[in-house]
């Protein structure tokens, strides 16, 4: 049984390092894409290239909610089982997460099978049609409210969806919705690509979306052979918490953590430390020299 972590990342570096260090096994590789728009501190890259089994993809700019991010994801599972890894399984992390189960269990977990992605049918209030039925674009910061070309192509994308301009034929019979963070057979990798390069009219749909990788990678795996192997997703993510997005895991979280059957959990950043140091006691039943509890 082998590994590929597929990792997106765009800051915190000291915290990325800690990650694959965590998860580092000879049974185990690391494809990790970094947004191009990122400063990287310096020896950063070269430390994590000197353990040997870690690669970097070619780097892009990845922009929040456009199609970037799913071009990356793309191009970390055409590295993971176009090459000569070997690899059975392909775990999608980003930067900014953590294991919290020993990696032994982490292996049997998903030596056992399965398709560990949320794949829910249809759409929901957390993920509507009109990200999908109308037209967005890609390669700005759409969260920036101040920025010129935002308010440009916000407002476009605007005056488009009070014109009535929409899309109204979809790729697909049914859609199916969730979070990216997943880990996936290499078969199950394998047909993603092999759907997407045979169905080019798909990729055009979701370049044009907002959030893709919520809907994009899903559909295409509740579609598939795959649907009925379909387990929940392997992240932790607290989704109920009052702020916009998902908030850094502190040591509050530990109890619960300990107690949900997640691999990882999301989010943390360079200081988060203390809290990683008591989930590798904890739950991960490693000392604080790295050694085996």
């Amino acid at each position: 049984m082998r590994i590929a972590y597929l990792i997106t990342a765009y800051s915190d570096f000291r915290h990325l390092e800690r990650l694959v260090g965590a998860l580092d096994d000879p049974r185990a590789g690391f494809l990790i894409h970094i947004d191009a728009r990122s400063h990287v501190p310096e020896g950063v890259i070269e430390r994590l290239t000197a353990r040997g089994n870690v690669v970097f993809a070619p780097r892009r700019p990845v922009w929040w909610g456009g199609w970037s991010h799913v071009a990356a994801i793309l191009s970390l599972m055409e590295l993971a089982v176009d090459g000569d890894g070997g690899y059975d399984c392909c775990v999608i992390l980003s930067g900014a997460d953590y294991p919290i189960r020993p990696n032994d269990t982490i292996f049997e977990t998903l030596a056992a099978g399965g398709q560990y992605i949320n794949a829910t049918p249809g759409f929901r209030p957390s993920k509507p049609e009109s990200r999908v039925k109308y037209y967005r674009f890609d390669g700005f910061d759409r969260r920036n409210l101040h920025n010129p070309k935002t308010i440009l192509l916000r407002g476009a994308e605007t005056i488009l969806r009070t014109l009535g301009i929409h899309k109204r034929k979809y790729p697909f019979t049914q859609i199916y919705s969730g979070i990216v963070w997943s880990a996936l057979s290499a078969p199950c990798v394998r047909y993603i690509l092999d759907y997407v390069r045979a169905h080019p009219g798909y990729t055009r749909f979701f370049r044009t979306a907002q959030v893709p990788e919520e809907m994009f990678f899903q559909t295409i795996t509740g579609n598939s052979p795959f649907a009925a192997e379909i387990r929940h997703t392997p992240t932790y993510i607290d989704w109920d918490h009052p702020s916009a997005s998902p908030p850094i895991i502190t040591e509050q979280y530990l109890p619960l953590l300990a107690t949900r059957p997640r691999l990882f959990a999301r989010k943390f950043n360079d200081h988060s430390s203390p809290v990683l140091d008591l989930i590798d006691t904890q739950l991960r039943g490693i000392g604080h020299h790295g050694e085996m509890g």
